[in-house]
């Protein structure tokens, strides 16, 4: 995946914001020359392992977190006062969005992200002949889609709900592209799948492989028909090439 310009995004306005399109998944050092939440990404493992320290250490993350917030919340109280906007008098919306959990496909995603972490475990041991490429990639992306599908789908069904009646954010089709970066995970997952079920030191796990395939495959489909029944997906991905070649090869 990485990134992609969806099909319904125009390509000027592709260009003014590429890193909107990016899911942050693929080689982090060519994303980074498109988005700058990649590069902050590459620079900040850079800086942590120059210092000697595990950047995915949870007390470093952590701490990050919080540093980002606080810049977060003082970059909105400067922009909220230059332009005259009392935050504390904002009232709460009337018409909230309803919660995710009411819609059936949001907990289909909540099923399909349970599953992919029990493949994952599944092949955390393996024989000593398989390839660990494959794996490798193969556990990176299915990491990837376990809590991304199920947050972006509840995305998409949010920001369905706020485009009723907003030309603006209609026009921008957030639901829509929210819901493209599910699809394309998921996608990419049946293809890994589909891989691990060909590679014979793992046949003991192939018929699982490929019924979550198959699985898979049918999510596509309710999810073309759920928001993009009239589209055609057609698409091309920036940054990912080398879990494409490691799935195709096998």
């Amino acid at each position: 995946m990485g990134v992609v310009r969806p099909p319904w995004i125009s390509k000027s306005w592709f260009e003014k914001c590429p890193f909107n399109y990016c899911d942050h998944f693929g080689n982090q050092e060519v994303l980074a020359a498109i988005c700058k939440i990649c590069k902050e990404d590459v620079e900040r493992n850079r800086f942590y392992k120059k210092a000697g320290k595990d950047p995915n250490d949870w007390k470093y993350v952590f701490q990050d977190m919080v540093e980002n917030f606080a810049k977060v919340h003082k970059m909105i109280e400067k922009d909220a006062k230059r332009l005259g906007i009392d935050l504390a008098a904002i009232p709460d919306e009337e018409d909230s969005a309803p919660e995710p959990e009411t819609y059936p496909i949001f907990l289909l995603m909540q099923g399909y992200g349970d599953h992919v972490e029990k493949i994952i475990k599944n092949i955390s041991a393996v024989p000593i002949d398989t390839n660990m490429e494959l794996v490798t990639r193969a556990v990176d992306g299915l990491a990837h889609s376990r809590g991304y599908v199920i947050a972006k789908t509840a995305r998409a069904l949010h920001s369905r709900f706020e485009e009723k009646g907003d030309e603006s954010m209609q026009e921008l089709a957030d639901s829509k592209t929210s819901a493209l970066f599910v699809y394309m995970a998921i996608e990419r997952n049946s293809r890994a799948l589909l891989a691990l079920a060909k590679h014979k030191p793992l046949r003991d796990w192939r018929e699982n492989h490929v019924k979550f395939a198959s699985v898979s495959l049918d999510l596509l489909d309710m999810l073309r028909e759920e928001f993009f029944p009239e589209d055609i997906l057609d698409y091309e991905e920036f940054g990912s090439e080398e879990y494409d070649k490691c799935f195709k090869e096998i």
